[in-house]
């Protein structure tokens, strides 16, 4: 890879980020815009959770689900502003931006924990809508008041609470094979440091191999140093011959 082709990636992975990040806000513009639509959408998935936990049949009509269609009571569920997804999901597209900004999260990932954490908080919301219907078909007022206000409400809380968990793990979570590709040249890097300290450690003769080469055969200094003292010396045991 030529220098001007690596210094162009990082150049195109900023390029992505911000178009991704522009999206994102665009998306969270739109929902806060279209929010009665959405509001229209939600009541059709809402309808069919309803249909499965209340008697007669459900419909949906605007924001407005009707459910108990033939039996002696029809009862509508207004989905307002407050009760509606788009005060879940609008936050968790901030958030995914926020990771986008301060983190070098990668794209893919933060999409992936956004799309998780938006299904994650549609469907405890739906939940919400259906069981409060069949608090009210089954005990009336009371039971609707006790589901929607209270236990309705802290499933969803908690339920948002863990989309927001796992839009920051999903998005922060290096894959296996990027730390693996992180950790190679770390251990390249690593072994040419330890060749380069034991290199620095043989480059000057130790005290016991400049005595190995000053006794050394090869060395033209030793050997006639090696006659001197052979001819100086004495015999063992010549003198007691005598």
């Amino acid at each position: 890879m030529s220098i001007a082709a690596a210094a162009l990636r990082p150049r195109a992975g900023r390029a992505r980020r911000t178009i991704l990040v522009a999206l994102l806000l665009a998306i969270a513009a739109m929902l806060i815009v279209a929010e009665g639509d959405t509001r229209h959408a939600e009541a059709q998935l809402a309808r069919a959770v309803v249909a499965m936990l209340t008697p007669g049949r459900a419909v949906a009509s605007g924001s407005i689900v009707y459910f108990g269609i033939g039996t002696r009571e029809v009862t509508g569920l207004t989905i307002t502003t407050l009760c509606s997804t788009t005060v879940l999901v609008v936050p968790l597209v901030l958030l995914s931006v926020a990771v986008l900004g301060v983190t070098r999260a990668r794209s893919s990932r933060v999409g992936l924990g956004l799309a998780v954490g938006v299904i994650v908080a549609v469907a405890s919301n739906v939940i919400r809508f259906g069981t409060a219907a069949w608090a009210y078909s089954e005990y009336g007022r009371e039971g609707f008041d006790l589901v929607h206000r209270y236990l309705g409400s802290l499933f969803v809380i908690a339920g948002f609470i863990a989309a927001i968990v796992l839009v920051l793990r999903i998005a922060l979570r290096e894959s296996s094979r990027t730390r693996i590709s992180d950790a190679a040249p770390r251990r390249r890097g690593r072994a040419r440091a330890d060749d380069a300290r034991r290199s620095a450690g043989t480059g000057g003769p130790t005290i016991s191999s400049a005595m190995a080469s000053e006794a050394s055969p090869t060395d033209p200094l030793a050997a006639p140093l090696r006659r001197d003292r052979h001819r100086s010396g004495t015999r063992p045991g010549r003198k007691d011959r005598r």
